[in-house]
Order: C-alpha cells, then structure tokens, then sequence
C-alpha cells in the first residue's frame, strides 16, 4: 500500500528514489544468496543421502561380522573379548560458512585397536568386527555432518525466500506506488503553476496593451 501520507515534495521524492534503489538492490543480492543457497542445498541432499545409504550398509556390513563372529567364537567368548577391547575414538567438530550459515564439519579418528587379549584363532574375527565398526562410526559422522547442515541450510533458504518475497511483492510494489503517486502530484502542481504564471503573464499583457492603446 502506497504511503500517501508522505508529502509530495522534491525532498521526499529524492529520498523516495535513494531508498527504492538501495531496497531494489537488497532485493537482487538476496535473490542471489537464494540461489546459490538453493544449489548448495541440492548438493547437500544428494551427498545426505549417499551417506544415509553409505551408513545403512557400513552397519549392516558390522552387524553380520559381529553375527560371525557369534558363531565362529560364540556368544560368551565374543562378550569377554569385547571387554579386553578398547575402541576410543577422538571426535572434532568445525565449521565451514557458506553465505553467512555456519555449518558443521564433523572429523572422526578411531584409534588402532590395541587388543589385550590373547591372540588366536578368535583373533580375526573380533579384528574384522572392531574393522567394520570403526569404518560404520566414520560413516555415522558423514551422515551427521550432512543432516544438520541439511536442516540448518533448509532452515537459512525459507527465511531468505521469505524475505525476497516480501520485498518483492509488499515494499518495492509500496516504494514504487509512493513514488508514482508523489511524481504524479508533481506534474499536476507544475502543471498548475504553468497555467497560473500563463494567465498572469496573458493579462500583464492585457493590461499593457490596453494601456498603450489609451
């Protein structure tokens, strides 16, 4: 809706233009931002669900060693070897911005395995399990990374089209309107002030003719 309220002087519709210029660019970097946000959340969906199915198939490659394991050790020896085990793994989390967002990089380092158990025959099949888990957390930590950047760039690309939208559709429409209506009250009172000063000048002249002629 148009600001009428606003007087229609030369000052205003100075201002009017300076601030109808600077939100129409706003505007144009903003569509930017939106498209290449919009790129990267692409790539991103494409890359999450790699991961998702790089995961699915890490775990379920672990869980059918582990079920080796079961059978080739059986269950008690599997739950007592498990114990003499220690898989510690070091977790860093940065981040990378793309367009102002924050988003998370996740870096997952499992330690070698330093078995304190006897080695034996058993020996390789809780190596191959403790292998596949590592490699399984790695995938978890792509999967992650990859899900809350999805969710906070999904987030980051609603709030931007918002705002092109409303800037498209509500205050460069209301700026444009003003300044139409503002140029237009304008014209009409230059137009005035040119028939006035016309009819002015027409009877000076009236009366200068009249005057000569006495």
């Amino acid at each position: 809706m148009a600001r009428y309220g606003v007087a229609p002087t030369k000052t205003n519709l100075l201002r009017l233009k300076t601030e109808l210029a600077f939100v129409e660019e706003g505007h144009e970097l903003l569509d930017q931002k939106k498209d290449i946000l919009t790129t990267e959340l692409l790539a991103l969906l494409d890359r999450a669900r790699a991961a998702e199915a790089a995961t699915d198939s890490a775990l379920a490659a672990a869980f059918q060693s582990l079920q080796r394991a079961m059978v080739r050790m059986g269950r008690s020896s599997v739950t007592t070897t498990s114990h003499a085990m220690s898989l510690k793994t070091s977790v860093s989390v940065s981040t990378r911005r793309v367009m102002g967002v924050a988003l998370p990089r996740v870096a997952i380092s499992p330690a070698p395995v330093a078995p304190s158990y006897s080695l034996g025959d058993t020996s390789f099949w809780a190596e191959e399990v403790a292998a596949r888990f590592r490699e399984a957390a790695k995938s978890l930590a792509a999967l992650a990374e990859a899900k809350v950047s999805l969710s906070l760039l999904a987030k980051e690309v609603k709030k931007t089209v918002r705002r092109v939208n409303a800037l498209e559709k509500i205050a460069i429409p209301d700026l444009q309107e003003t300044r139409k209506y503002i140029t237009d009250v304008l014209d009409e009172m230059e137009r005035e002030t040119f028939f006035t000063m016309k009819l002015i000048k027409n009877r000076l002249a009236e009366r200068r003719s009249r005057r000569a002629t006495a």
